[in-house]
C-alpha cells in the first residue's frame, strides 16, 4: 500500500449554494487538515456536508460563521476517511477553502 500526501483541494472560492469541494476518486483518502478563510469585509456563514457514495448529504457543520479576515481550521475534518465517490460539499459566499490529506492505494 502506498501513502501519498496530497492537496485534496488546492483552493477554491465558495458560493452561497452548496457545491462539491472534493470528490474522492478510486481508493481511499484521509483528510488531515482543512482551512476556510474569509477575505471579505463582513462575517460569512458556512455549511459543510459529507455525501457518501450513493447516499444523502449529511451535515458535518450545519452552520458556523467566520469573521471578516478570519479563518476556521475545520477540526471536524481531521482524520475523515473518504472512499470512491464520497463528496465534501460546502457553501459560504466568498470564503476560500483548502484541504490537505493522503491518498492510499
Amino acid at each position: 500500500m502506498a501513502v501519498i500526501a496530497k492537496s485534496l483541494q488546492s483552493g477554491t472560492t465558495l458560493t452561497s449554494s452548496k457545491a462539491s469541494v472534493f470528490t474522492a476518486g478510486s481508493g481511499t483518502y484521509v483528510v488531515t487538515s482543512g482551512v476556510l478563510s474569509n477575505p471579505t469585509t463582513e462575517a460569512v456563514a458556512f455549511t459543510l456536508q459529507i455525501k457518501r457514495s450513493g447516499g444523502v448529504a449529511l451535515d458535518l457543520i450545519p452552520e458556523r460563521s467566520i469573521q471578516a479576515n478570519g479563518t476556521d481550521l475545520l477540526p471536524e475534518l481531521s482524520s475523515l476517511v473518504l472512499t470512491s465517490g464520497d463528496q465534501l460539499l460546502a457553501s459560504g459566499a466568498g470564503l476560500v477553502c483548502v484541504l490537505n490529506g493522503y491518498a492510499l492505494s
